[in-house]
């Protein structure tokens, strides 16, 4: 029974069960989980199937978090495995995730483990990248019905692949090419069948590696961060955080602090009258101890009034009332160069993490660098920002903070810890004294300080030769930080680099742009150099311009230098995450606007600050290419 639920429901399902099923042939959905909470429509739990997936796959995985693993197709994967026992062939079409994901390192182990033979055909696709990468992509194999990576999987137990396999299984591989459309992806499937394909032969590694295999040094290197209490001493980074998962990004995040606040607390004035609602209907109906489920059948899911997060409904049942506190309004890195109003509050954010320990107020000054996270689908990177960041800082939702400093809240009294007039926090150094001794020992320096560690690993973590070297590393953990030649030259790039992200809307306007403006021209700078459609570039035969930006219907930008672009952020240059951000957004689900112009009084703001990145990015790439080459102490 393919997931344990038609039990009772179907004779023909259960004699099917009963068939000495061989063959298992299919395309799986796949779906890990509902988008929103306002759906109001959980997917099945399959809890036989699941706990098999528990026992395997995810036993065998090294992830923190392995909730992708019990996704539609994988479940398929799972049950097929089992359903043919010991002899059979599965073949699937389905998303592609599990060939490279980190999550699916468990998936890879136990498949190489319970089948002779392995064939993997790789059809690429992924368009949840962005830029260059999701050209390399190509086309989508099934159109629009598709996003994500697509593979076709052939899996061989017993038989003649067995009697060919002496020291275990058989993988092999293939890889349909970069930029290829959907017409010539089909076309080079057709022409080919199972013995004409040019499979590559593969030996997993030991950690369930199948492509983009590991370095071994790379673990013999310090850890920037672990979330084990126990090894946080030995790190370099005493503590580290996931961004901020709102859970409700249109409510909690604003350009404007003032439509932020109304937002908010008409937010809250709904939520509270749901709970007084609720509680009067208990009464009258007689529910004495209400559960979240209760509540899930009564309240009202218009996401006009409200984006509901998981606690909320139990809140609901427990009768919680929320308050809107104005103190807990920050400035956040909503994405690169791009700050936005956020409201910052346990019970309003889905998770909070451990961001409360390194920005508890908006007083409490702090910075650090965010980098991509794990298993992530878009190129490694890494930026400095001096606010609270969001989790999809680089468009998808992982990535990891590194903070120069952590807070611990002093008490109040005669406590050892009471702080000098009432309560406050006292500022904790972030980097590890187990660090610091190693670098001055390693270098014979002992006028190396904390800040000098924290920039040489940012200036190391822009090195091309390093991100190129390690490349498969840094998809699937937190970077390790070697000790190589040149300390001082990594800690003062490092440093450099930090006041150029962090200090950006300080920078010069670059000089060369030239602003095409046309028009009435007494048109005021209020409405000459206000944003509303997204910006874009000139488009020249078809071929986009990147020199020339359209800013809006009455300026364009022009002489924007081709070195410019060189500065990528993930999957996208820094330039273009400028043009990303900046336009009136007006979100479907909630009705709320969001609109970049509220940022700042400065009419001018938006189209100096386009200027200033591409001084930024320039000034970047001059640092990374004077980086020495990476040679290895340990």
């Amino acid at each position: 029974m393919l997931f344990g639920v038609l039990e009772g429901n179907s004779e023909r399902v259960k004699k099917q069960q009963a068939q000495d099923i061989r063959v298992v042939i299919g395309n799986p959905p796949y779906s890990v989980g509902q988008d929103s909470q306002n759906d109001d429509n959980q997917n099945l739990k399959y809890e036989a199937l699941d706990e098999r997936i528990r026992i395997t796959y995810a036993a065998k995985s090294t992830a923190t978090n392995k909730n992708s693993l019990y996704d539609s197709y994988i479940r398929a994967i799972r049950w097929a495995s089992d359903r043919i026992k010991d002899e059979g062939v599965i073949c699937f079409v389905s998303n592609g995730g599990y060939i490279d994901g980190n999550t699916a390192d468990g998936l890879r182990k136990s498949l190489v483990e319970e089948f002779d033979a392995i064939y993997c055909y790789n059809l690429r696709g992924n368009q949840r990248t962005a830029g260059e990468l999701s050209q390399k992509e190509g086309g989508k194999i099934f159109g629009s019905g598709s996003r994500n990576t697509v593979a076709i999987l052939l899996l061989i137990k017993g038989g003649n692949a067995a009697s060919k396999s002496d020291t275990g299984c058989e993988l092999h591989y293939r890889d349909i090419g970069d930029y290829l459309s959907r017409k010539q992806k089909l076309a080079v499937i057709a022409d080919q069948d199972l013995g004409t394909v040019g499979w590559q032969q593969i030996i997993p590694s030991t950690e369930g590696d199948w492509i983009n295999q590991r370095d071994e040094r790379f673990a013999t290197f310090r850890a920037i961060g672990e979330k084990d209490n126990a090894s946080r001493a030995e790190t370099v980074f005493a503590l580290y955080s996931s961004g901020l998962k709102t859970g409700r990004d249109s409510w909690a995040f604003n350009f404007s602090k003032q439509k932020l606040s109304g937002n908010v607390e008409s937010m809250i004035d709904f939520y509270n009258s749901q709970v007084d609602e609720f509680t009067k209907y208990c009464q009258t109906e007689g529910i004495a101890d209400p559960k979240a489920a209760d509540a899930e059948k009564y309240i009202d899911f218009d996401p006009k009034k409200i984006s509901w997060n998981r606690a909320d409904k139990a809140n609901v049942a427990k009768g919680a009332r929320y308050a809107f506190d104005k103190q807990r309004l920050f400035t956040a890195a909503y994405r690169p160069f791009t700050k936005q109003y956020l409201v910052f509050d346990a019970r309003l954010n889905d998770m909070v993490y451990q961001l409360g320990r390194m920005f508890p107020t908006p007083e409490q000054a702090n910075f650090g660098f965010y980098v991509t996270g794990l298993g992530s689908d878009k190129p490694f990177s890494t930026h400095s920002v001096n606010y609270l960041p969001d989790l999809a800082y680089w468009g998808s939702s992982n990535g990891q903070f590194f903070p120069r400093y952590t807070y611990r809240e002093l008490g109040t009294g005669n406590d050892l810890f009471a702080a000098a007039e009432g309560t406050g926090y006292e500022q904790v150094d972030n980097i590890t004294d187990a660090a610091l001794r190693d670098y001055r020992k390693t270098y014979n320096d002992e006028s190396i300080t904390k800040d000098d560690i924290f920039y040489y690993v940012y200036g190391l973590l822009h090195s091309p030769q390093y991100r190129e070297q390690f490349a498969a590393d840094l998809k699937k953990s937190l970077p390790r930080i070697p000790k190589v030649q040149g300390f001082r030259n990594f800690a003062d790039a490092g440093c450099t680099l930090t006041e150029l992200h962090i200090g950006y809307e300080s920078a010069e306007p670059y000089t060369g742009i030239v602003e095409d403006i046309t028009g009435p021209k007494d048109t005021p700078d209020s409405e000459l150099y206000r944003v509303a459609a997204k910006m874009k570039f000139q488009s020249r035969k078809g071929e986009k311009d990147k020199s020339t930006i359209v800013y809006n219907s009455r300026v364009t930008l022009s002489n924007i230098p081709a070195e410019a672009y060189r500065y990528q952020l993930g999957a996208r240059s820094a330039i273009e995450w400028i043009i990303d951000r900046y336009y009136v957004k007006l979100d479907k689900v909630s009705g709320i606007l969001n609109d970049p112009n509220d940022w700042s009084d400065d009419p001018r703001y938006i189209i100096d600050l386009l200027k200033r990145i591409v001084t930024v990015s320039v000034e970047t790439m001059k640092v990374v290419d004077n980086l020495p080459p990476i040679d290895i102490i340990s």
